[in-house]
């Protein structure tokens, strides 16, 4: 067997090693096992993967993230829901400033959680639990007045007795007349603090209008279309992925065979076979039949399509903002949302521009055509929705 069989089918073992290893721990990740308490990626009774589905089927993308928000650029609502451990190292002083300071830029915690925390600390709050009551006994909440927070949530349900001791904030639901959820301001932005762990659960959120304040949480805060999931605190400090599932089990052993492996191949191939030669001249095409072949090339493909896309794409965007839609909204419910908001002639010349907008997805247009819709869509931005 000459070199490079050999090489070749140990290449072909690595792969086969690597695929299947991957492949497995994708399967178990995909099915929630293993995965840590109140993590978006359970499928367990305390996971929240139920939580995500809810988003996902009313329109918005659950996002977990794996580092602490405050060394991004994200923006809007954070979910956080009983960190890994119920001592103070679940959430560190350090962390704690850190997701307030997120916070007072403008963005929204929800944080639900049976133990007082530096957290909570930090608000003001303190959680107190009554011990004589069982911890998964499903029990009414007296529903209060929190704004859009509670806007069509006539009942909510809870498990056990847990409360929260504050002296601000608005409570949005009481348990035997103690507070069990708050909303707090803190600078620009909110803290929705609840003291139940299972009101995002599959269980939580089918009982009584649960669901129905989740929704409104994230109809009044995400941004984007964007609900962002906290795993750093539920000990997931990587990149998520098979990676993040070894890095939460201490298993990261496994890759050895594949990084010795891996390293031999490299050696293998940096062993010079010959001596060297002179690399060949490559010729190099003139200018002129360069830029001919591009413009060729834009002809062909319709460079027209390019500007009427982005064209579509800004003015639907616009018209979602503006009507609060996804930023995926078909034409026919932005058409309806604005009949119902601003009946009248702007609807009629509304229609037209969607009719407009089908023809530029199919690119069937001309210079003049794509200069004139988009000026129509320039005047009725500035005359119907700037001006609104």
């Amino acid at each position: 067997m000459t070199r490079l069989l050999s090489w070749l089918l140990v290449l072909l073992l690595f792969g086969a090693f690597a695929g299947a290893v991957a492949y497995a721990l994708w399967l178990r990740a995909a099915a929630g096992k293993g995965m840590p308490e109140y993590s978006v990626y359970s499928q367990e009774a305390d996971g929240l993967a139920e939580a995500a589905r809810f988003l996902r089927q009313s329109g918005w993308e659950p996002v977990a993230l794996t580092r602490p928000i405050a060394l991004t650029r994200y923006r809007g609502l954070l979910v956080l829901v009983e960190p890994s451990a119920t001592s103070d190292d679940a959430l560190p002083e350090g962390d704690a400033k850190a997701l307030l300071h997120w916070v007072e830029a403008g963005n929204t915690l929800l944080y639900c959680g049976r133990h007082t925390t530096r957290l909570h600390a930090a608000l003001g709050v303190t959680v107190i639990t009554d011990e004589t009551a069982a911890a998964i006994d499903p029990r009414p909440a007296e529903v209060g007045d929190a704004g859009r927070y509670t806007d069509e949530v006539n009942r909510i349900t809870v498990e056990g007795k847990h409360y929260l001791e504050s002296r601000r904030g608005l409570p949005s639901w009481w348990v035997d007349g103690r507070p069990g959820a708050v909303l707090l301001k803190r600078g620009k932005g909110r803290v929705v603090l609840v003291a139940d762990s299972s009101l995002l659960t599959e269980r939580g959120l089918r009982r009584a209008d649960n669901a129905v304040f989740f929704y409104n949480v994230a109809r009044r805060d995400a941004r984007d279309g964007k609900v962002y999931f906290d795993e750093y605190h539920h000990g997931l400090h990587s990149g998520g992925g098979p990676w993040g599932y070894l890095a939460y089990h201490r298993a990261h052993w496994v890759l050895v065979p594949i990084v010795l492996l891996a390293g031999m191949a490299a050696w293998s191939l940096a062993v010079r076979l010959g001596p060297a030669v002179p690399r060949p001249q490559e010729a190099r095409a003139d200018a002129v039949d360069y830029a001919s072949a591009v413009a060729r090339i834009y002809e062909r493909a319709g460079a027209r399509r390019l500007p009427a896309r982005a064209l579509v794409r800004g003015f639907l965007a616009a018209l979602t903002k503006h009507l609060h839609l996804r930023r995926n909204a078909l034409p026919a419910e932005v058409l309806r949302a604005w009949q119902e908001q601003h009946p009248g002639e702007s609807a009629q010349r509304l229609q037209a521009l969607l009719r407009g907008v089908t023809a530029l997805r199919k690119g069937d247009v001309n210079e003049q055509q794509l200069l004139e819709w988009s000026q129509a869509f320039d005047n009725f931005q500035r005359e119907m929705i700037r001006a609104r």
